[in-house]
């Protein structure tokens, strides 16, 4: 399946200004119940990337066509959100972006990632997973970073209750570098990548931001900016093999 591709603004902001901003449009914040009745789970990737880090330093580099490959795991240990696990492409093209992905068994997955054999699927999902394959074996991918946080998400509507943008609120947002197998609402993960005090926000719809919403952030000194979770876990914690001509 392939989500089509719509924009996406990051801000990283104080819990305070989240508040603010929740409190200032308290009537347009509709929890997205996609994601359970308050709209609050649990989200866990297991990024995949080579060995010197070529995802990572395309990135920093500003590559122009660059591709992630990573397994994204929802659910909770209660059920309330059923365990779903799906092999994702991210791929960014200039200032466009879209993502691919699969919906499959956590082990086939994962043993898919660590350059087993691609599952039998239909011909939608067979183009996905010949485009995984590559970056398995041309590039070298392999498991690389575990990465969880607790995500918040929202429909922003207007007054008729018609959706304007999505906007999604993660929190203890915390990676490892070992032991890169994982799991639903995974706990391992130790290092944190935000502070306390901070979350991350993004911001996407297929249109522009209402003019209400983007003039509030600007005269509260809340402006986008580039943010990677992956490269941020890495750049932080991570080894970070010299860049390579």
């Amino acid at each position: 399946m392939e989500i089509a591709a719509r924009f996406e603004l990051k801000y990283v902001l104080t819990l305070a200004d989240r508040d603010a901003l929740l409190a200032r449009f308290a009537d347009r914040f509709q929890p997205d119940t996609l994601g359970g009745p308050a709209g609050r789970y649990p989200v866990v990737s297991l990024y995949c990337d080579s060995a010197d880090r070529k995802c990572y330093w395309d990135a920093w580099r500003g590559v122009p066509s660059r591709r992630k490959l990573r397994l994204r795991l929802y659910g909770t240990p209660d059920g309330s959100i059923p365990a779903a696990t799906f092999l994702e492409i991210k791929h960014h093209d200039g200032s466009e972006g879209a993502k691919r992905r699969v919906l499959l068994p956590l082990e086939q997955a994962q043993a898919f990632v660590n350059g087993g054999a691609a599952p039998a699927s239909g011909p939608a999902d067979t183009r996905i997973f010949a485009e995984a394959s590559r970056l398995i074996s041309a590039e070298s991918f392999r498991p690389a970073c575990v990465i969880r946080y607790d995500r918040q998400a929202y429909r922003f509507v207007d007054a008729t209750g018609h959706e304007q943008l999505r906007i999604t609120f993660d929190h203890g947002i915390r990676c490892r570098f070992d032991r890169l197998t994982t799991k639903p609402a995974d706990d391992g993960c130790a290092l944190p990548v935000l502070a306390a005090d901070r979350c991350l926000m993004e911001v996407k719809g297929a249109t522009a931001a209402p003019y209400d919403f983007a003039a509030h952030l600007s005269a509260h000194g809340i402006f986008p900016r580039p943010f990677s979770k992956y490269a941020e876990s890495v750049r932080q914690h991570g080894a970070t093999p010299a860049l390579s001509a």
